[in-house]
């Protein structure tokens, strides 16, 4: 009995850190992932583009749900995901809704369909993306991290 009550307490305390083999485990059921690459940041007050260059391109699956964080002030933003050969210039890979950005920074983005071999995800703020306008006093927004979840 007294091992049946560690083995609990265990993978409670898993659960609640939320790590077990490098998936983070919410208590809703959720899988999380985070993903890694390196964050940069390039533009100014018109436009703005935070993009994370992912360490492997891979690909994001309808029903997948990306989770990003973010620092800054703007309260608008579009995503990109944008696939390798791809010329990060031109306006493709964008999910065209634009999207609100909640006091907690953290957006959620539900994938409508399959994007394959996806390089870098971006976030664009400012007051215009890529013709796009955003709002007249948006302000930028920049990446912290990204994490994919898919409900089971």
């Amino acid at each position: 009995m007294m091992r049946k009550n560690f083995v609990i307490a265990i993978l409670t305390a898993m659960t609640l850190i939320g790590y077990v083999s490098g998936y983070a485990v919410p208590i809703e059921g959720e899988i999380i992932k985070s993903i890694n690459g390196g964050v940069d940041s390039f533009g100014g007050n018109l436009w703005h583009s935070s993009y994370m260059n992912l360490t492997t391109p891979r690909d994001f699956v309808k029903g997948e749900q990306l989770k990003i964080t973010l620092r800054g002030n703007a309260r608008w933003v579009y995503v990109r995901l944008l696939p390798v050969g791809a010329n990060a210039t031109v306006p493709i890979g964008i999910i065209e809704k634009r999207i609100h950005v909640p006091q907690n920074r953290v957006i959620s983005v539900s994938l409508e369909s399959t994007h394959k071999n996806i390089r870098q995800v971006s976030v664009h703020s400012g007051r215009q993306a890529f013709g796009k306008g955003i709002s007249l006093f948006n302000d930028n927004a920049d990446i912290v991290s990204i994490d994919v979840s898919m409900e089971k």
